[in-house]
């Protein structure tokens, strides 16, 4: 009878093939996990800032109202109002996005090789670079400051979150941490 032939097993190779630990990504990889961390982040929270919003325009407006009937309501308002209302309806989405950003950034800080608030930062850039270009519906004052907001929001709470997740990061001489 012939000999049994076995397969090898994936982490029985030899250790001249395999080093013993991996080589660290660079720091640019993660800008673009962060980028992504913070997108999965923010998708469920616009979600229910849409909802907020929505409450806050039905409760101001009627929810039966149509867009003429907001339109002329709108028109009637003094500017300070107009200010305070279009506020309002905007925060719930700003909120989301900095927690997003925070915490996508804090990914960055946390668990990157050689990363800190720099390619934390560029996360937040990266996101709201993409968001304003997906959003861009021409050269007006309303989305120039819309995408102003949203690049400062974005950049300073990814690089807020980025420094905070640097400082949890494990030190080389701690057990289990060899950052």
């Amino acid at each position: 009878m012939a000999e049994r032939r076995r397969l090898p097993v994936l982490s029985n190779q030899p250790a001249a093939s395999k080093p013993d630990e991996e080589e660290p990504r660079p720091p640019w990889h993660w800008v673009g996990f962060g980028t992504v961390a913070i997108f999965a982040a923010w998708l469920p929270l616009a979600y229910v800032a849409g909802a907020v919003s929505a409450k806050v325009m039905a409760a101001r407006f009627g929810a039966d109202a149509s867009k003429d009937a907001i339109d002329l309501a709108l028109s009637a308002m003094t500017s300070g109002e107009r200010a305070r209302l279009m506020a309002t309806v905007a925060l719930p989405s700003i909120l989301g996005l900095a927690i997003a950003a925070f915490g996508g950034g804090f990914v960055v800080g946390r668990f990157g090789t050689g990363t800190g608030v720099r390619e934390a930062a560029m996360s937040g850039g990266v996101t709201a670079l993409v968001a304003s270009a997906m959003a861009f519906a021409g050269f007006t004052a309303a989305t120039l400051i819309a995408a102003a907001v949203t690049f400062a929001v974005a950049i300073g709470f990814a690089a807020w979150g980025g420094l905070v997740g640097a400082s949890r990061r494990p030190s080389a001489g701690a057990p289990g941490g060899a950052a």
